[in-house]
């Protein structure tokens, strides 16, 4: 059964949260082992993507408990084929390293679903290292697709890893009703246990 989430605020990014981002980034990616470093790991590199999402309307997302930023995500357009991938996606998911295994990439991906369309985002990708066992459990929970593995390609120092991309075309309508389908059940879910939490804590009276 899973434990009762605290509620949580899902909003566009704003300036102010750039020192939380950078460090949520810089938990991801310190010394490669969950994710490269895919821009500067500064607070003006995170400023600079915070820019290049407002000119580009890509889409800079937060999830915050209370004044408490719990991770964040974006979505861009891939950064290879220029306009001729205009439409195809790349998802960035980054969670603060104290809410690790509290399923906060499903709660932002979840969130994240049914924006893609809307900013012109048909074809969504995730590209994900081939030891990353927690980001290939949950591509693999929302149904996206291994299109590749590039081996070996990835480096840090002595270790090597692969690189996998998964994707699915968003407007694919059996995907879409699995989302919308695999959203409900959390909801469900999310519910039973905020009910069971608050059945169990002792009365006041």
């Amino acid at each position: 059964m899973m434990s009762a989430l605290p509620p949580f605020t899902w909003r566009r990014a704003h300036p102010e949260d750039v020192p939380a981002l950078t460090r949520i980034y810089n938990e991801s990616v310190d010394g490669g082992g969950h994710s490269p470093a895919l821009c500067d790991a500064s607070e003006q590199g995170l400023a600079h993507l915070m820019k290049e999402s407002r000119t580009n309307g890509w889409p800079l997302w937060v999830l915050a408990h209370g004044n408490e930023l719990v991770g964040w995500a974006y979505v861009r357009r891939i950064a290879w084929g220029g306009a001729a991938c205009g439409n195809v996606g790349d998802i960035w998911l980054y969670v603060a390293k104290a809410w690790h295994r509290k399923g906060i990439p499903m709660q932002m991906l979840r969130r994240v679903h049914p924006e893609l369309l809307p900013h012109g985002f048909d074809i969504v990708t995730c590209w994900v290292l081939g030891s990353n066992r927690a980001s290939l459990a949950l591509v693999r929970a929302c149904r996206l697709q291994r299109w590749a593995c590039l081996p070996q390609v990835v480096r840090y120092g002595d270790r090597v890893n692969d690189l996998e991309i998964w994707g699915v075309r968003a407007d694919d309508p059996q995907w879409q009703r699995y989302m919308r389908r695999l959203d409900q059940r959390y909801r469900r879910l999310e519910a039973k246990a905020a009910l069971e939490a608050a059945q169990a804590e002792p009365s006041c009276l």
